[in-house]
């Protein structure tokens, strides 16, 4: 018997939210629809800045939605469908979290999660609480000047070491490998904030401890969009 499974929405991110990754972030996003499709879905695609059209009907006509959005616009709608009884994955009430800077970081504070240190002198990082305002300082002087120009800022202290970009799928799929303290923080950081398909950064110094310097929804999965694909589908 063939798998029969509701009309699936999946939502664009609008350009703004996707400096730089625009046509990646649509790829994983449409790799996904095929699969979907594949298995007997009947699958449909809307930019973020479409999703209010009322000829969605999305608690009539869509049973489950894969969104990218990040706008606080399409972020109302979708708490309206969930409420219509629509699943919506990513949970917006999580994205809205890790919308804030500030959110995440005293998340994983309270939380014992491995953070970058706040700044204390130095380099170090001043990143706006949202948005994509992310610069580094060379010297206290720049981070000085860089404070009354970056709106509600984070300040963190730059932590040396390697740099790897991972990707998670609840707990059925993690990249990269042979990381495995990265791995563990990042799927209980986003445990506790409630969302499925993400990603970011971290920092593993040369003596093996780490630090998160970024965590985001539905990144673009570029080192490995097939399997990730495969894992998104797979939360239907």
């Amino acid at each position: 018997m063939p798998l029969i499974l509701p009309q699936i929405l999946m939502v664009q991110r609008a350009e703004c939210f996707s400096p730089n990754a625009v046509e990646k972030d649509l790829a994983v996003l449409q790799a996904v629809g095929k699969l979907l499709a594949e298995r007997g879905a009947n699958v449909g695609y809307v930019k973020e800045e479409l999703l209010h059209d009322k000829r969605w009907k999305l608690g009539e006509h869509v049973g489950i939605i894969f969104s990218m959005a990040r706008s606080e616009k399409a972020l109302a709608v979708l708490q309206q469908a969930q409420a219509e009884g629509v699943v919506v994955i990513n949970d917006p009430r999580s994205i809205e979290i890790c919308n804030s800077r500030r959110a995440i970081d005293g998340m994983m504070r309270s939380n014992h999660i491995p953070a970058a240190p706040y700044y204390e002198r130095g380099r170090g990082w001043i990143k706006a609480d949202r948005g994509h305002d992310v610069r580094f300082a060379a010297n206290e002087d720049e981070m000085l000047a860089f404070k009354q120009q970056v709106e509600n800022p984070l300040l963190t202290a730059h932590v040396e070491g390697t740099t790897v970009k991972f990707y998670g799928v609840t707990d059925r799929f993690f990249y990269p490998q042979g990381y495995p303290q990265v791995a563990e923080a990042a799927s209980r950081l986003a445990r506790l904030v409630g969302i499925q398909v993400y990603g970011g950064d971290a920092v593993v110094r040369d003596d093996g401890t780490i630090a998160l310097i970024d965590f985001n929804d539905w990144p673009s999965f570029s080192a490995c969009r097939e399997e990730a694909a495969a894992a998104i589908s797979r939360l239907i």
